[in-house]
């Protein structure tokens, strides 16, 4: 299923390496004013899929999961506050449980490995570790992970699973284009 999942979703998923904050961070053309821009629409992308994450680790049975996204929004406001801002409103989509939340779940919880390459790449950006929390995550990210993925495996809905990480990729692509 997790094969199944990343082949439907890797085109999105690549491009979404591509995006204009993520490359500026990489190719270090992001100013401290542009990174904190990023740090803000990941606040927005990431509170409104906090019901969905929820949702999908209680379906999951991995309440676990839902907590660690609270945390990594918890982050995402500590990072905005070394730059002097607030937070920015995240609406909320409504979420319910199933197949379809456990896909959300799946694509935001695997951003926790993409943050881990996004960390080393703003060495030359920021002095020290303040503004970094969200990327540096937690050095049990690792397991986290691999509890959603050992889960699919046991999930007969994959047409849900497919368009709820589709619409987390979609939702986020969304988001980037239209700051």
């Amino acid at each position: 299923m997790r094969e199944r999942l990343r082949a439907a979703t890797e085109e999105i998923h690549l491009a979404l390496h591509r995006a204009a904050p993520f490359a500026a961070i990489a190719d270090g053309t992001a100013t401290r004013e542009t990174y904190a821009d990023s740090l803000a629409l990941l606040r927005r992308n990431h509170g409104a899929m906090a019901g969905w994450c929820a949702a999908g680790a209680w379906s999951l049975g991995l309440d676990g999961l839902a907590r660690t996204h609270r945390e990594r929004l918890a982050a995402l406001r500590a990072d905005l506050a070394t730059f002097g801002r607030a937070a920015p409103r995240a609406e909320e989509e409504p979420a319910r449980s199933g197949a379809f939340a456990v896909g959300v779940l799946y694509t935001v919880q695997g951003s926790t490995l993409g943050g881990k390459v996004i960390l080393r790449q703003l060495d030359g950006l920021l002095d020290g570790q303040d503004g970094r929390s969200f990327f540096k995550g937690r050095a049990e990210d690792g397991h986290y992970w691999r509890m959603p993925c050992a889960a699919l495996e046991q999930q007969s809905d994959g047409t849900g699973l497919e368009a709820g990480a589709r619409h987390a990729f979609v939702r986020f692509s969304d988001m980037l284009s239209t700051g």
